[in-house]
């Protein structure tokens, strides 16, 4: 599954396993085959992502909304830290 962050700064994208997102209406991990939908997520909430590789890495969401696709996410954040 592929994960696009993007930034008003960057835009990175990579290969992972599973997303956790945050969002107003509870926690959701994304698997492949998700079924496709777009949320708002939670401000000041922790963005918690597995790489392929099976390392595991976070960044903080001050605001954002994220598209999910049967094979891809892409999460558009106003800054991440």
């Amino acid at each position: 599954m592929k994960l696009s962050l993007i930034t008003p700064l960057s835009a990175k994208t990579m290969p992972v396993a599973w997303v956790e997102l945050n969002t107003p209406a509870g926690d959701f991990v994304i698997l492949p085959g998700h079924a496709p939908m777009i949320v708002t997520l939670s401000p000041n909430k922790q963005l918690t992502y597995g790489l392929s590789s099976g390392k595991q890495e976070s960044c903080m969401v001050h605001r954002g909304i994220a598209e999910i696709n049967r094979h891809s996410t892409t999460i558009i954040l106003d800054e991440a830290t």
